[in-house]
């Protein structure tokens, strides 16, 4: 009798004990309810979209021969990854282009029913090796055709809703320094690069002049002779322009759209490095166009800078 209690115990025990093992044991992971997702295709549209469509133009075009690796993938604009990001970086985008012959300056992307001022039907068209796409295989007749049919549509979006033409901040498309007899002398260069600022005489006058334009389909929106704001901003902090000296722009030249600033060089000893950007307003927005900005690439900055000698 005895032993039979002993035995029975010991059962309990290790009754006990596996349903205690049996409780720790974690159960398995739930199945996440996204693996059954297929992310191979790269947007939910209609397989078979109007060529002459921004969906088309995307699904045909955009995604396949310019979203590639380090180009257009979000790389640098524009930004053909989706629909809605190739659509909002091209049309009414501002650019500051100009062709290598220097005959024509292009100021924005895409211009809604004008192809002959948009700048993607020169870089698709150009017969320079500055053509894209950039992979040696341009792009066919017909589908360059497709992309001027959807311009000259009023560059509809996706959902066919044409854009409002927007009003753009003005844009500086250049500027040269002379010196007091007139001579340019932002060619001459720190070391010779074409990138370092160019070189000034200490203690010396000198005249800046840069052209600007503000423009909407093409033509100037704004006569930049009546912009509100036209100055330029000196810093030997290339990234700090807190505290630095304005000079407005008194004189403006009409046949070159072009602002001129007298520049004292002599606030600045020898050996020092000073940087400038241009300010601008048409009157129509709150904040001042700025070039260049304080986001834009360093080599950028060196361009727009002096070196007192």
């Amino acid at each position: 009798m005895r032993k039979r209690k002993i035995i029975c115990a010991l059962w309990l025990v290790c009754g006990a004990g596996i349903a205690m093992l049996s409780s720790c044991k974690k159960d398995p992971y739930p199945g996440n309810p996204y693996d059954s997702v297929d992310y191979s295709g790269h947007s939910a549209t209609d397989p078979d979209p109007d060529p002459n469509s921004i969906t088309g133009l995307h699904k045909n075009i955009f995604f396949p021969k310019c979203a590639v690796p380090g180009c257009h993938d979000g790389t640098f604009e524009p930004d053909f990854r989706t629909i809605e990001s190739s659509y909002s970086t091209l049309v009414f985008q501002p650019v500051n282009k100009v062709t290598l012959d220097s005959v024509k300056i292009f100021s924005q992307r895409v211009i809604p029913g004008n192809i002959a001022d948009s700048w993607i039907i020169e870089r698709l068209t150009t017969s320079t090796t500055e053509y894209m796409p950039s992979n040696g295989i341009r792009l066919s007749s017909d589908e360059i055709n497709h992309v001027k049919t959807w311009i000259n549509a009023g560059c509809p979006d996706a959902a066919g809703n044409v854009p409002i033409k927007p009003n753009l901040q003005p844009n500086v498309t250049g500027y040269i320094a002379l010196d007091g007899n007139n001579n340019r002398i932002d060619t001459i260069r720190l070391d010779n690069f074409p990138l370092n600022p160019f070189l000034v005489n200490a203690g010396s006058t000198m005249t800046i002049a840069f052209a600007s334009t503000d423009t909407a389909d093409g033509q100037d929106a704004t006569d930049p002779g009546l912009f509100t704001v036209k100055e330029i901003h000196f810093s030997t902090d290339k990234n700090n322009f807190s505290s630095a000296l304005s000079i407005d722009a008194t004189f403006y030249l009409a046949a070159f759209n072009a602002w001129f600033v007298t520049v004292p060089v002599s606030n600045w000893p020898a050996g020092t490095t000073v940087y400038f950007r241009i300010y601008l307003n048409d009157g129509h927005h709150i904040n001042n166009a700025e070039f260049p900005r304080f986001e834009s690439l360093d080599y950028y900055k060196t361009l727009y800078a002096f070196h007192v000698q």
